[in-house]
């Protein structure tokens, strides 16, 4: 029996210091061999908000603030490995659907968005369990894989025992007392679970790999099946001698409650009651207080999976009440709990005067403590020092059950102000174990030679480059300290160190964990006796860089994780804008214009009415203008149905580059004029009214005109920096913005006024290359006067005069207008090269 056990041992069924990779609870996805290990690099460098100073957090994981930094982790865009395509994929199909539902539910109360919660969290791990069976799997990390699908079944354990006892999140920043201790409860449910599930196992593989199991099944007739498995798993691991020799009812029942099955137990000490063993009364057998406190455990249970709240969906049965629940034990639960207590002091001071060789004739000593101890709550198993060599607490599993049980006993029902009051000690509890984890910091929970001994602080301070050398990412993905983190309500340390510390991988998880619990209305911050601090801006910024990280491979994704963000205010739209600046996808996101004017429906609309997707684009095009991308926001004011922004941009850019000096102002006056063409032939062009009804309808028809207006001042200047000044000079007379006759004085001085600034502004241009077109005509026309007849010369004359006269004019004009760029030296110039030719 010894050598098959050590077999079994030598196998890894047990002695891991992780229980992760061997099962999980609330019906997630079990381990695949078909993940395969992969091999992406580290996370990518990482912010840290105000108050996260690394200089006065180095040192070992021993102090508290050395991981409490990572609760300031700002999550940043990370590459996506290539071997995630299917990950993203399967969550895509969960994320459509959870949208598809919030677009149709027209109730929001609570109860409802936790109905929605649970279908997505139902709907992600389907996923996992089907991409885990497929056979075009791609290759990825199974520890971070398992350790994700213990997270969801985790949330999902908590919501369902707040479901089963009728209590919801209160779905603010922060936790209160109730939420913390259903938190507790939805916890210690999991790791029952988790272990019950990991107990089947080890019985099942016993069983096919052929070894002899009789001798624990013959002593199990009458157990109920559970209690069965129970008594052939504690057979294994403790020894078959251990369970049918004196005491052996005591490690069958630790086993018992160690998964949280009140059923199983009671029907191990009513087996072993009824078999009559004989022995120390006061060692061997099950006292009368121990049956009794059992038997009301029990009428807790009833027939659900663990003591601890109902493992299915919520919907299988009424839900109970708070009173009826661990959180609020009866009197005559109390009173048993006080007489277990007594046996259990009196059991350990046994154990402390009995030496080494009094412990090996009585192995269930240890066993009898530890179920004592559970039953009782007068301390954890976890900090017994008298329990330190028997081995029970052996996985960081072990140990944060045995934790969160014994919070449970700590709820005060006696307390005079009842209610929330009485559920303060389980806080506290709590408190403790999120300090404790903080503490130690992942260099304690990763495993030493995968991750190196690396504290919080100096894993934060690499991934924010401070340190030189790179971080290794632990074989974990993260999960064997985010884990820990997450049962000790450490919920944004949790979530921003495992984005830091999983790559790529473990961004995608940790912003589908904080969807969920966002989703759920539970509260994604950090538990402290001190102050419960909120971190609301932390699930915003994972989806933001998870969304970044993703738009490379599809905008239309990236774009739907943004729309989970729709109730944080103007954060989604400004994310929406960013993605489409980031991107340029703006027809796959935002549509095109048809014929008409009207913009096609596109991905935003999907999930934003026409108004709203039109004020996006709009503060999208503003944006880009202060970013310096004035072409991406003509595209986008274009969309957006705004076409007095639109040609208050051309006009502003027009204006900016008609005098261009050099080659990269020639370039873009080009390009904003072939735009401007490009505009007028599609929109204005061929009868069409739309824009100009547009501006009318916006009083801004004033608009239009200086669009027209700079359009052919462009032309003018062309004509002018290609010497072709007679039509130059017809151009710049029609558009008959200069006087010609001193009449006309006061009224085109009025009408300058009236001009919109941008053409103002770069009006002295005009004056100059107006006053270049004169003196270029005046001689070219004197010298072509050379030798003609004297009815020529008359003529040539007449219009020699008209050019003295435009330029008298002009520079009459010019000083009225007391153009700022335009001095009068400038002026003269041009004057007296008139005089002069």
């Amino acid at each position: 029996w010894e050598v098959e056990r050590r077999e079994i041992l030598g196998r890894g069924v047990l002695g891991h210091r992780f229980l992760m990779n061997v099962g999980n609870g609330g019906g997630g996805g079990e381990k695949s061999d078909k993940y395969l290990l992969g091999g992406e690099g580290v996370a990518s460098n990482v912010p840290l908000l105000e108050g996260g100073d690394l200089s006065t957090s180095g040192g070992s994981g021993g102090s508290a603030s050395s991981s409490l930094v990572y609760s300031n982790i700002i999550p940043s865009p990370q590459s996506l490995p290539t071997n995630i395509q299917g990950l993203i994929k399967t969550h895509l199909v969960s994320i459509d659907q959870h949208l598809n539902n919030n677009n149709s539910s027209s109730n929001n109360n609570t109860g409802s968005k936790l109905s929605e919660a649970m279908t997505l969290l139902t709907s992600l791990q389907e996923g996992l369990k089907e991409l885990a069976n497929s056979n075009t799997n791609e290759a990825l990390n199974p520890e971070s894989m398992n350790g994700y699908s213990n997270a969801i079944s985790l949330l999902k354990s908590i919501l369902n025992c707040s479901i089963s006892l009728g209590v919801v999140p209160t779905s603010t920043s922060t936790s209160s007392a109730t939420d913390v201790a259903m938190n507790v409860l939805g916890s210690c449910n999991f790791f029952a679970y988790q272990f019950k599930h990991h107990v089947g196992t080890v019985v099942r593989e016993a069983e096919l790999s052929g070894l002899n199991t009789s001798g624990a099944a013959s002593g199990g007739v009458g157990l109920i099946s559970s209690a069965r498995d129970v008594r052939t798993f504690t057979s294994i691991v403790a020894g078959s001698e251990l369970v049918n020799g004196q005491g052996g009812v005591w490690p069958q029942l630790y086993y018992a409650l160690r998964c949280g099955d009140a059923l199983a137990a009671e029907s191990i000490v009513k087996q072993y009651a009824a078999a009559n063993n004989n022995g120390d009364e006061s060692f061997s057998e099950v006292d009368p207080a121990v049956l009794h406190i059992i038997s009301q455990l029990v009428e807790l249970q009833q027939d659900q999976q663990t003591i601890f709240g109902d493992s299915t969906n919520g919907n299988t049965r009424s839900p109970r009440q708070v009173e009826k629940s661990l959180l609020s034990p009866s009197q005559t639960m109390l009173q048993c709990r006080r007489q277990v207590c007594e046996l259990y002091e009196r059991t350990k001071t046994r154990m402390s005067s009995l030496s080494g060789g009094a412990n090996v004739e009585m192995p269930f000593v240890p066993y009898r403590a530890a179920c004592l101890a559970l039953l009782g709550g007068a301390e954890s198993i976890s900090e017994v020092s008298v329990l330190e060599s028997s081995g029970l607490v052996k996985t960081v599993e072990d140990y944060l059950y045995a934790s969160l049980w014994h919070a449970l006993h700590l709820a005060d029902t006696t307390s005079s102000i009842g209610g929330e009051g009485g559920l303060q000690n389980v806080s506290r509890a709590v408190a403790r174990l999120g300090k404790l984890v903080n503490q130690w910091g992942p260099s304690y929970f990763e495993q030493q030679d995968d991750f190196g001994d690396v504290s919080a602080s100096s894993a934060v301070a690499a991934a924010a480059g401070v340190a030189s050398a790179a971080q290794k990412m632990p074989v974990s993905g993260g999960w064997a300290y985010t884990l820990p983190l997450l049962a000790s309500q450490q919920y944004a340390t949790a979530l921003a160190y495992l984005a830091e510390a999983g790559g790529g991988l473990g961004l995608l998880q940790a912003t589908h964990v904080g969807v969920l619990m966002d989703a759920a209305g539970l509260s994604v911050s950090d538990y402290s006796n001190a102050s419960n601090a909120p971190s609301q801006t932390l699930v915003p910024m994972l989806v933001a860089s998870f969304s970044a990280s993703l738009q490379g491979l599809d905008a239309e994704a990236a774009l739907k994780y943004l729309v989970l963000l729709s109730g944080k205010g103007k954060f989604v739209k400004e994310q929406v804008q960013r993605l489409l600046l980031e991107t340029r996808q703006f027809e796959i996101l935002a549509g095109k214009l048809a014929s008409d004017g009207s913009r096609s429906n596109a991905a935003l609309d999907s999930y934003f009415s026409k108004s709203h997707v039109s004020s996006i684009l709009a503060d999208g095009a503003n944006v880009a203008i202060q970013s310096g991308k004035p072409a991406d926001a003509a595209e986008l004011l274009v969309l957006s149905g705004h076409f007095g922004a639109l040609f208050t941009l051309m006009n502003r850019e027009l204006a900016a580059y008609l005098v261009a000096s050099t080659q990269e102002e020639f370039t873009k006056r080009q390009f904003w004029f072939n735009a401007a063409s490009q505009f007028h032939a599609i929109h204005l062009a061929q009868g069409k009214m739309y824009v100009q009804n547009a501006l009318e309808s916006e009083g801004r028809m004033s608009l239009g005109n200086t669009f027209q207006l700079l359009m052919n001042l462009v032309v003018f200047f062309d004509r002018c920096r290609e010497n072709q000044w007679e039509g130059a000079w017809v151009l710049m007379d029609n558009l008959n913005l200069l006087p010609k006759a001193d009449s006309e004085m006061t009224v085109k001085v009025e009408a300058f006024f009236q001009l919109d600034n941008c053409v103002k502004q770069i009006f002295h241009h005009v004056v100059l290359a107006a006053m270049e077109a004169l003196c270029h005509l005046f001689r070219s026309l004197r010298q072509d006067g050379a030798g003609v007849s004297i009815q020529q010369q008359n003529t040539i004359d007449q219009r020699l005069d008209e050019l003295r006269t435009h330029a008298r004019l002009l520079v009459t004009f010019s000083r009225l207008l007391n153009l700022p760029g335009l001095g009068d030296g400038d002026t003269y110039v041009r004057i007296a090269q008139l005089e002069k030719n």
